[in-house]
């Protein structure tokens, strides 16, 4: 197999708005408060933020104390207050982490933009569009930078891929396969994801949301959906999805696979006339396409040089960013909310995947 290392450069990012009124010292690290410090926060966000020169935790925010004490010990935050109630961010600080379950993003996210808090809320954005596009709303009305944490988006390949796939070299997109799926043994510190009372669902909603996120950022929306899962009234820990893209004024098919049980893709596979593109998520560095040269099927693997930056981390230096001046984050909450509706739309036309494992007489 061919092996190409090749060099990308960066162009740099442009703000196209900006409000002078709101523009935070740019010599002063952002002030964060982080509201949920389970395992997602120390596991994921914590490492990136004591990374970045542009931000300062300054306030822990968690109802569990075990949580809070976690994140000041792990990661020697000594002078990061302790609280168990938002209000207590008022006037301390200048952004929040959301990272609470999803039941809770709309509600808490509202609050903290009603004190003049700037928020970065973690995926899925909310339980509802309704509740989404309160956020949206509440954001526009305090004049506040709200970002939604589909930290895929920040991976080195993702602006690579768009262009391949846009590109002559794979020729006219024929079908889009996306897979997220793996084995669910990763660190949690409560029932959040299997909860109905605190989540909407498993798999599809949590994580698969990454995968529908970057669908959807790289053609936009979803129809003709139809959906199934194995959910007998709890979370479901497998589903499929099947739909229609607009491409170039074409439907082209879509279908989508998402697992807590076993491994799958954890990508997006892009069917061309000429050859395909394919990108992993959990491989921000590479992306391999396929094209037949000569009669023979070839598969060339393009890697970044250098190690990948953490994703996290450019995810929390482009929120700073924004913050700092007044400009428009990498992933809006309206983006956001396009997955979502997706995901609405998708567990309204539910039907059940066939297991005769546990069935009879189906």
């Amino acid at each position: 197999m061919p092996y190409f290392t090749l060099r990308f450069q960066r162009g740099e990012q442009s703000n196209s708005r900006s409000d002078s009124r709101n523009v935070s010292n740019p010599t002063k690290p952002v002030r964060l408060g982080i509201v949920g410090c389970g395992a997602v926060t120390r596991e994921m966000h914590l490492p990136a933020f004591i990374q970045s020169p542009n931000v300062e935790v300054t306030y822990l925010c968690d109802r569990i104390t075990k949580n809070t004490q976690l994140a000041k010990q792990e990661y020697g935050l000594p002078d990061a207050r302790v609280t168990a109630e938002v209000k207590d961010f008022a006037g301390q600080v200048d952004a929040a982490l959301v990272a609470v379950p999803p039941k809770f993003h709309a509600p808490v996210t509202c609050e903290l933009l009603g004190m003049g808090i700037d928020v970065l809320c973690e995926k899925p954005i909310a339980l509802s569009t309704a509740e989404a596009r309160q956020m949206s709303d509440a954001a526009k009305k305090h004049g506040r930078i709200l970002s939604v944490g589909f930290v895929t988006r920040f991976n080195r390949n993702a602006e690579v891929f768009r262009r391949i796939v846009n590109d002559p070299l794979i020729g006219e997109v024929q079908e889009v396969i996306a897979e997220a799926g793996s084995v669910m043994g990763w660190v949690m510190t409560s029932d959040a994801y299997f909860n109905k009372k605190l989540t909407l669902g498993g798999a599809f909603f949590d994580s698969g949301v990454h995968l529908i996120d970057r669908v959807v950022d790289l053609f936009g929306d979803v129809s003709d959906i139809a959906y199934e899962d194995d959910s007998f009234g709890g979370v479901e820990c497998n589903a499929n999805l099947t739909g229609k893209l607009t491409i170039a004024g074409r439907a082209v098919p879509c279908r989508m696979s998402f697992s807590w049980t076993h491994g799958l893709l954890n990508g997006v596979k892009v069917i061309g006339t000429h050859g395909t593109a394919e990108v992993k998520y959990l491989d921000p560095d590479a992306l391999i396409v396929t094209r037949t040269v000569g009669g023979e099927p070839m598969e060339l693997a393009v890697r970044y040089q250098g190690s990948a930056p953490n994703p996290y981390l450019l995810q929390i230096e482009d929120f700073a960013r924004a913050v700092r001046t007044r400009g428009t984050p990498k992933v809006t909450a309206e983006s956001a909310t396009m997955s979502l509706a997706i995901i609405e739309r998708a567990y309204a036309a539910r039907t059940p995947m066939k297991q005769p494992w546990v069935e009879v007489n189906r």
